[in-house]
C-alpha cells in the first residue's frame, strides 16, 4: 500500500503556494508560509523552518495562482512521513488524509486533482520547450 502512493508522479510546483496552520493556544492559530517542492494528489514535499517529527499531523492550505483566478484548497490534514534537516530549514514529506483524497466526490479532492492536472500540463510544456532549445 505504501509503495503505490509514491508510484503517482509528483509534479514541480511553479505557481503553487502553501501555508501550515500553527496553534497559538486553545482557540487561536496562525498560518505560516511553507515552500512546496513537489506535489501529487496523495502527498507533497515542502520546506519550512518549523520543526515536526514523523507521525505529526499538520493542516495545510494550498493555492495555485492562475490567470483566470486561483484554485484553492482551504484546509487539508496531512501526516508527516519523512523529515530531512537541511541548513536553516527542514524538508518534509507529507501524506494527505486518505479519507479525503480517495473520495472523488469531495470538493477538496476535485480541487487537488485540478492542481495536479495543471502542474502536469505545465511540466510537460516545460519539458517540450527545453527539448526544443537543446
Amino acid at each position: 500500500m505504501k509503495n503505490d502512493l509514491r508510484a503517482r508522479k509528483r509534479m514541480p510546483t511553479a505557481n503553487l503556494t502553501s501555508t501550515i496552520r500553527i496553534s497559538k493556544g486553545l482557540l487561536k492559530s496562525i498560518w505560516e508560509d511553507a515552500r512546496p517542492k513537489d506535489f501529487s494528489l496523495f502527498g507533497m514535499c515542502l520546506k519550512t523552518n518549523r520543526v515536526y517529527s514523523p507521525g505529526d499531523k499538520i493542516t495545510v492550505s494550498l493555492s495555485l495562482e492562475l490567470d483566470m483566478g486561483a484554485i484553492e484548497v482551504e484546509q487539508i490534514t496531512a501526516n508527516v512521513i519523512r523529515v530531512n534537516k537541511l541548513v536553516g530549514f527542514y524538508e518534509y514529506g507529507i501524506e494527505f488524509d486518505k479519507k479525503i483524497v480517495k473520495n472523488p466526490n469531495n470538493a477538496i479532492t476535485l480541487n487537488m486533482m485540478r492542481i495536479e492536472n495543471f502542474l502536469a500540463k505545465q511540466g510537460a510544456l516545460s519539458a517540450k520547450i527545453a527539448q526544443k532549445t537543446a
